[in-house]
């Protein structure tokens, strides 16, 4: 019974500004007046219909009709510059983070120290006195001496690598 009363409300609002010559700018304070949801979505509805189908009457404000009286007519040129650079910035979307030296994507480090929590997670504490922890506790192959490599992940992620396997585990800074 709502939809019935509010379909028909509806159509009526539509009527009523089709056929009534009210300015725009007033049409619009009379929708926005509206408390109901629906009514008032209706009535700008009603506002939109009534501006496509009287296209070319006077119906504007004021303000908008002065603005469109002065502003000049000019053609529209485009440039070959500006399509380079929309161009060159749509071809670099997506790999701003890429412009970053690569050395500061991955960290050679020789292993100082290696002991294990209690969780069987690697603690590795290398010669330029940082000290990673692993994130899981996956099998890695690890003894003083050797070069890891520390490389940056997404999302502030990082991996330990060796040269000597293809295996990699997560881990974070502790010290």
């Amino acid at each position: 019974m709502k939809y019935v009363l509010a379909i028909c409300s509806a159509l009526l609002s539509v009527s009523a500004t089709a056929d009534s010559k009210i300015p725009v700018h007033q049409a619009v304070e009379l929708c926005r007046a509206e408390q109901n949801a629906l009514r008032r979505l209706s009535c700008y509805d009603a506002i939109a219909i009534t501006q496509v189908t009287t296209a070319g009457s006077n119906t504007l404000p004021a303000p908008a009709n002065e603005r469109a009286q002065q502003a000049p007519a000019t053609p529209v040129t485009t440039e070959p510059a500006a399509t380079n650079t929309e161009k060159n910035s749509d071809d670099r979307f997506g790999l701003e983070h890429k412009a970053q030296a690569d050395a500061d994507e991955t960290l050679r480090v020789t292993v100082k120290n290696v002991s294990y929590t209690p969780r069987k997670e690697l603690i590795v504490e290398f010669d330029n006195g940082q000290r990673w922890r692993q994130i899981g506790s996956d099998y890695y192959a690890i003894a003083v001496g050797q070069q890891h490599t520390i490389k940056r992940g997404v999302l502030n992620s990082f991996f330990l690598a060796n040269d000597n396997n293809n295996r990699t585990i997560r881990i974070r800074r502790e010290q």
